[in-house]
């Protein structure tokens, strides 16, 4: 374990080669990229050390400022509290490592005399001993400037004003008990100030949430709350908020209200009528006219409030067109327009850092069924301007995380970090939860699952999240008190949703399929994410594909790359898709490729493979991506690998397979999946001695095919056309068959042609 670690850019080798040199005289373990191994991957290596070093020394140049692996290197050690800096050339750091001391090296040419030199020795043994901490942002640092009329101050007064709403409930297991508050959206007085209104109402409810003593639910399921009446939001929540906005000018009016819902009574209301520009001066005014009505305190370490995010009017509501259509995770068509407003925003405000980030989330969070090859650009440099321009904004934290696929430790301080300054951000604390479980700490995954479960209990997303990470803790108490819990405040879908996971689990597609459709047919919105979600993948593994793409949102080719329509191929190639986003895109590559292979167009997919010009153990991380399993690698591979076979590939055909056939012999556990894959392996190695019994082994223990990534048929899949001879198999494949028609059978008909009619 090194105790200093450099980082530098290439061009100030020669400088970071005497720093090394000089702090190992000091009695320091040094690491640096001249120590790299040959044989080891260049990132591994690079971030283990990282992670290890006691201290990080940064050397600053102009050259160094432009780098993205300096500045993510010294992201890791900001956050994680053991930065020391240095400047090169007379160049200040960026921001936000302006903020911190910084050893001045200009001129400094090895000797241990020089007044900077000392200056970072001193800090880097004094990290390495214990003495003391990294320095941390310079309380000097950049103070936000407020201008006239700047509608993003607007949210700041009314988190102000809105701070009554300290209350008493719902909590997680070995929690304190904490208020919940619901911020219903605010009203409008004024139609064309809708997008402006909205805006203002989900950056309030975000600074109110800032707190860490109080739970603020979050922007969908307080949606729903209103759209479902007072009764709804008076079981969810102990305390509502509700407020009028109206603008005139440079003027905005506030009728703001706390209501306590375990009575009725109105706890305290107030009308603001101010100018904007005054508006810290008006910050004391306003704490006054609420003090005595509040129950709690902002904690000492939250509500960290971003700088620098000010904009216009015009700006701001556009910026939150485009939020609430990220936010709602709505259809392919909906994201490319917020992809293009953000565009728009930027251009008429370039330093406006919340759209920065929002940018980033577009690009990284976007699953591959809502067309993300549309979405060009660089997410991890569009967080890093966020995180620039603001640099206590959680939102360009957490974007930048997930640009880096919520991976390794620079990933991980940054959304932390993100957590540490918006404790109620809950897509941040989602992607807290999932950084944990992928590191194995699957415990410690549940404490933020459930933080965000509790802000957006009607997310389905969210609950989900923690009672699959219950379930698989095997703790059936807290799953059952889990369901309970969104019974009582009236999320009953999510309930639903839960019992469509089991039956599908255990085997009963029918089962889970009537349920579905049952609560499709109600028409209730909510129940269009959650179950719309479940229901999507029952209806396919039983066939009833029309169904199913009524459910959405697919490509346009989807439908008929399900049926082995060869069209579905042609009508994919004419969206342009680069060969590296192609076998990126979970299911559509296995779908591609099934059919490419089908269809006599074998030779398509080989190339598109070979113009990689990738090792098996590059593609595979490829591939694997931000994944939390190698899945689509594993699917994929074997169809890649018969193509190169068919093609004059075969050593290439193998080595893909030999990665493939480790890949799975390194999982653990009983499930029937692995042994399906690993049949698929050995029958395109032409072993179809050794698949069979596989295939045999898996289906015994009730595998079926997974739709979309394999279809019920098993001759439909040509990484098993090998066995398509062999009796055994053939008895095999009916036997699947006959399951999906059985279980086709039993679904209620009517349900089904409701859902075809709608």
């Amino acid at each position: 374990m090194p105790d200093v670690f450099i980082s530098y850019a290439r061009q100030d080798e020669a400088v970071a080669r005497r720093v090394a040199k000089v702090l190992q005289a000091a009695g320091l373990d040094v690491w640096w990229d001249a120590d790299l191994p040959a044989h080891r991957a260049y990132s591994e290596v690079i971030e283990r050390n990282l992670e290890q070093a006691t201290a990080v020394v940064v050397l600053w140049s102009k050259t160094a400022a432009k780098s993205q692996w300096v500045r993510a290197e010294a992201d890791f050690a900001r956050n994680a509290g053991k930065l020391v800096q240095a400047q090169l050339d007379g160049t200040m750091p960026p921001m936000p490592f302006n903020q911190i001391q910084c050893a001045d090296l200009k001129g400094w040419r090895g000797g241990t005399s020089h007044t900077g030199w000392a200056k970072l020795k001193g800090s880097a043994q004094a990290l390495v001993s214990g003495e003391e901490a990294a320095a941390g942002p310079s309380k000097a640092a950049i103070r936000e400037r407020l201008q006239p009329y700047r509608w993003y101050a607007a949210a700041a007064i009314l988190a102000l004003i809105l701070f009554g709403a300290w209350m008493v409930a719902f909590r997680g297991a070995g929690d304190e008990r904490k208020p919940v508050v619901a911020v219903l959206p605010f009203r409008s007085l004024d139609a064309q100030d809708a997008s402006l209104v909205a805006g203002i109402w989900e950056d309030t409810r975000t600074a109110i949430g800032r707190n860490p003593q109080l739970v603020v639910l979050g922007p969908n399921s307080v949606q729903t709350l209103a759209e479902k009446g007072d009764q709804a939001a008076r079981k969810a929540a102990d305390y509502i908020v509700e407020a009028s906005v109206r603008s005139a000018g440079d003027r905005i009016r506030v009728s703001a209200a706390l209501v306590r819902t375990k009575d009725g009574e109105q706890v305290w209301s107030q009308d603001f009528d101010r100018k904007l520009d005054d508006v810290f001066a008006l910050q004391s005014d306003i704490a006054g006219e609420i003090e005595g009505r509040i129950r709690g305190r902002l904690a000492k370490k939250g509500g960290t409030t971003p700088e620098h995010i000010a904009t216009s009017g015009e700006v701001y509501a556009l910026y939150n067109d485009a939020r609430t259509k990220i936010r709602k995770r709505a259809g392919p068509e909906d994201y490319t327009v917020a992809h293009t407003e953000l565009e728009q925003v930027l251009k008429m405000d370039p330093n406006f850092a919340p759209a920065w980030a929002a940018l980033a989330q577009v690009i990284g969070a976007i699953p591959p069924s809502q067309n993300s090859w549309k979405l060009a650009g660089s997410g991890e440099a569009y967080a890093r301007k966020a995180i620039e321009l603001a640099p206590n904004l959680a939102a360009g934290h957490a974007a930048l995380a997930l640009s880096l696929g919520l991976k390794g430790p620079i990933a991980r301080a940054e959304i932390e970090r993100a957590v540490e300054l918006d404790p109620s951000d809950f897509q941040a604390l989602t992607w807290l939860g999932n950084v944990r479980r992928d590191a194995g700490d699957l415990k410690g995954s549940v404490e933020p699952y459930r933080r965000a479960a509790q802000i957006e209990p009607f997310f389905w997303p969210a609950v989900f999240n923690l009672y699959t990470a219950l379930e698989d803790l095997g703790d059936r108490k807290a799953m059952e008190e889990l369901v309970a819990e969104e019974n009582r405040v009236g999320a009953d879908f999510l309930a639903s949703a839960i019992r469509i996971e089991n039956a599908y689990k255990s085997g009963n597609l029918a089962e889970a399929a009537n349920i579905g459709l049952a609560y499709w047919k109600t028409g209730r919105k909510e129940a269009r994410g959650a179950i719309g979600a479940d229901l999507w993948v029952v209806l396919l593994q039983l066939g009833f594909m029309e169904e199913a793409n009524k459910l959405g949102p697919a490509p346009d080719f989807a439908l008929a790359l399900w049926r082995l329509d060869p069209k579905g191929l042609d009508l994919m190639e004419s969206h342009h898709i680069d060969a590296r986003t192609f076998f990126t895109l979970a299911p559509l590559t296995e779908n591609a490729a099934r059919l490419y292979l089908l269809s006599g167009r074998g030779k398509t997919l080989a190339d598109l493979y070979l113009s990689l010009k990738m090792s098996p153990e590059s593609f595979f991380s490829l591939a694997h991506g931000d994944a939390t399993d190698d899945n689509h690698f594993l699917y994929t591979a074997p169809l890649i690998a018969e193509a190169l076979k068919q093609n004059g590939h075969a050593e290439k055909a193998k080595a893909l397979l030999s990665l493939a056939e480790a890949t799975v012999r390194k999982r653990t556990g009983s499930d029937p999946l692995n042994s399906v894959l690993l049949a698929r392996i050995y029958a395109v190695q032409g072993r179809a001695a050794d698949a069979v019994p596989l295939l045999a082994s898996a289906i015994s223990r009730g595998f079926l095919p997974e739709a979309p990534e394999l279809l019920a048929d098993l001759r439909s899949d040509p990484a098993l056309a090998s066995l398509k001879d062999n009796p055994e198999f053939e008895r095999l494949r009916q036997q699947i068959l006959g399951t999906i028609a059985r279980q086709r059978a039993q679904v209620n008909q009517r349900l089904l042609d409701q859902l075809r009619a709608s």
